[in-house]
């Protein structure tokens, strides 16, 4: 496959599996899940993510959780949600926050396991620890309207605002801006194209691609330090069009490919404020920095989320009890394996599923699984992620039971 056949082919891909691939370069794409059995990246386009939320009133007969059976019952309300075009339908709410429903949906595009020969080879820019003794966070709406076939619809105006916005960094301002026979829209200057999507991040493309300095490796699969070197190098050196007030430094990744090779993703987020601040900057105020084959700098992508339609700031859960949970069944995951047991769980992160196909952005907790079933002859094993909600279940008017099925 062409790079220029890739890049446009990722025009098409909602966030949680653009940024959870490893098939366009063998090693990563932003967010680096090795999803098994995925394909070229070209063939995710019009995927269908495995879960979804969305705000308001839920299922005519609710499932009953843990949550709702040990919480103090909470006397629920309806309040109208203004709109533009009607007022007329209520929301149930629970302390002046509207309620959230999760549903679920299907992928067929393998499932999202991490390749490691130990859980410690596995690292991330993620600010939340265990200890953080979080108990609140915010929750959004995802702002994007979604078309008949659940795909997003484009929004011209934000979609040249954004564009227009990362033109002006660079020096464009006033650029003409072309429209792509995909939908994407363009601005061209010497030697780099931006473009934006439906799903609005904007890719700034090199061509041909930038080398760094020599003595920087910024390969596929280059070493952990080296990589962490060139991130420092590329977030000193594009500090501009990074346009953050505390830059920081995201080096993530560390899992192998079918290869057995080990490959890292250099991003760079937004970490000012306090560790909810930078929590949101590190899901929702990012820059991506992708090489090429020759570890040259061949693509910078910005992630600038919409979070102007905030729901609210909603309880959460500890650990403990997302891990109660979890070994009640009640997960989202893509593993086509039941839970083997808490005993398999090695790791725990408190993450945003922030995908373009997501009703609302909210908190989960990603439990990283060791999965007995894919152990291979060399001791290389396979790390299944199942997602339990991290805000307080009085909040939810479900919560996901895995019944066995692949996609749940």
């Amino acid at each position: 496959m062409k790079r220029e056949d890739i890049s446009d082919a990722m025009a098409y891909i909602g966030d949680d599996l653009l940024e959870e691939t490893d098939a366009v370069r063998g090693a990563g794409g932003v967010r680096r899940n090795h999803w098994k059995g995925l394909a070229a990246l070209a063939a995710c386009a019009g995927v269908v993510l495995f879960g979804a939320i969305r705000w308001g009133g839920g299922p005519a007969e609710p499932v009953p959780t843990p949550a709702a059976e040990t919480t103090a019952p909470v006397a629920e309300t309806t309040a109208p949600i203004e709109t533009e075009q009607t007022t007329a339908a209520p929301v149930p709410t629970v302390d002046g926050l509207p309620m959230l429903t999760i549903e679920l949906g299907e992928t067929g595009m393998g499932f999202e396991g991490y390749m490691a020969y130990d859980i410690s080879q596995l690292v991330s820019g993620n600010p939340w620890t265990e200890e953080a003794g979080l108990t609140i966070l915010p929750v959004y709406t995802n702002p994007l309207e979604l078309d008949e076939y659940g795909q997003p619809v484009g929004d011209r105006a934000a979609m040249e605002a954004a564009l227009e916005e990362a033109a002006g960094r660079l020096g464009l301002e006033g650029a003409e801006i072309e429209e792509t026979d995909w939908g994407a829209l363009t601005i061209r200057g010497e030697g780099l194209t931006l473009d934006v999507t439906s799903i609005l991040p904007v890719t700034l493309e090199f061509e041909p691609p930038r080398p760094l300095p020599e003595g920087y490796d910024f390969g596929y699969h280059a070493p952990c330090d080296a990589m962490e070197a060139a991130g420092e190098y590329l977030m000193e050196t594009y500090d501009t069009l990074l346009d953050m007030e505390t830059p920081t430094l995201s080096l993530w990744g560390g899992d192998y490919n079918i290869y057995r090779e080990q490959g890292y993703q250099i991003e760079v987020y937004e970490g000012v404020g306090d560790l909810t601040n930078q929590l949101v900057g590190y899901h929702f105020r990012r820059v991506a920095f992708y090489p090429d084959e020759e570890g040259r700098l061949w693509m910078i992508r910005f992630y600038q989320a919409d979070l102007s339609q905030k729901l609210g700031d909603y309880p959460i859960i500890t650990v403990e009890e997302a891990q109660a949970l979890l070994g009640e069944g009640h997960y989202i995951t893509s593993v086509p394996y039941e839970l083997p047991g808490l005993e398999y769980v090695e790791k725990v992160e408190l993450v945003y599923r922030n995908g373009a196909l997501e009703g609302c952005w909210m908190p989960y907790y990603r439990f990283y699984v060791r999965l007995p079933e894919e152990t291979e002859e060399d001791g290389l094993q396979t790390f299944g992620a199942y997602y339990v909600p991290a805000v307080e279940g009085r909040f939810l008017t479900n919560l996901p039971v895995w019944d066995g099925s692949f996609d749940t």
